[in-house]
């Protein structure tokens, strides 16, 4: 292309940055290969033979569509285009990534991001296939393959309808707690084994009244006065709904240290690592928690 553009070789040599003897020899290759001349050299100028004509415009598509690659790589690295796959707990996912991805979508609107929801088993998996990009979960042991960046330390607390205990009452013991119907999440869910878990140090093993899979349910239950639910704090609102209220569990007091999941040795893309730099910023602004 530069032959045939500057007219002259060492022209051309200056424009690609080599000497003209490089040039010459390159050129003096690449008929020998083809077994066809390429150009008609002249004293003063060198012209396209037929050949080098149709070689000239194979040349110019393939350089014009390694230049848009280029550009698309940038636009890529740059986060003006591209996705994140994000797998995530339900209560992570409707509390702090819902406000995360408002906060990166206003900042790289191209950038597509896709959500995968589910148990802890499920995330895990997600990442392991490498489906998800990272994950939103718990540094679970033996998980040898995986890198966990901590996140933010969430609360279980105890979600009740208001008028059931006193409205300045601010913490519930999880004894009493086991005194009234229980709206309990599913088994399969790390808020339940976590539940379980914090009666079970109490000797405690109380049925539940309701077992559901998702916490929209669980508090609808609870504001139609069906019982008491146990939630994780990251996942419900800043301002509690008017019929409901929020109180902290304690005797013990049970909290889960979330994390970022990614798996090791692997490299970030450049839209996962702008969604985990909101994701931090939110959490060390104390959002979610």
């Amino acid at each position: 292309m530069a032959i045939a553009e500057e007219g002259t070789f060492s022209a051309a040599a200056s424009r690609i940055c080599l000497s003209q003897p490089a040039l010459s020899l390159l050129v003096k290759q690449l008929e020998e290969v083809l077994a066809l001349k390429l150009f008609h050299r002249t004293t003063r100028k060198v012209e396209l033979t037929p050949a080098g004509h149709e070689l000239l415009q194979t040349a110019r598509r393939v350089l014009g569509e390694i230049d848009e690659g280029l550009s698309q790589l940038h636009d890529y690295a740059d986060c003006r285009r591209g996705r994140v796959t994000v797998a995530a707990l339900p209560s992570l996912a409707s509390g702090l990534l819902a406000e995360a991805v408002a906060s990166f979508r206003r900042e790289f609107p191209n950038v597509r991001v896709v959500i995968r929801d589910g148990v802890a088993d499920a995330v895990v998996a997600s990442l392991k296939t490498g489906e998800a990009d990272f994950a939103l979960g718990f540094a679970l042991p033996g998980e040898d393959d995986l890198v966990a960046t901590t996140l933010l330390m969430d609360t279980l607390v105890a979600v009740a309808r208001k008028g059931l205990f006193r409205a300045t009452r601010k913490e519930l013991a999880w004894a009493d707690l086991a005194k009234h119907p229980l709206i309990a999440m599913a088994r399969d869910t790390s808020i339940r084994r976590l539940t379980d878990t914090a009666f079970g140090q109490l000797g405690l093993d109380p049925l539940p009244a309701y077992e559901v899979s998702f916490m929209t349910t669980a508090l609808a239950l609870v504001e139609n006065g069906e019982g008491n639910a146990v939630l994780p704090s990251s996942a419900l609102p800043t301002v509690m709904p008017e019929a409901l209220q929020r109180l902290a569990l304690h005797t013990p007091r049970v909290q889960r240290q979330i994390c970022i999941l990614e798996r090791k040795g692997r490299q970030r893309s450049p839209a996962a690592a702008q969604m985990i730099a909101h994701l931090l910023t939110l959490a060390a602004e104390g959002r979610g928690a």
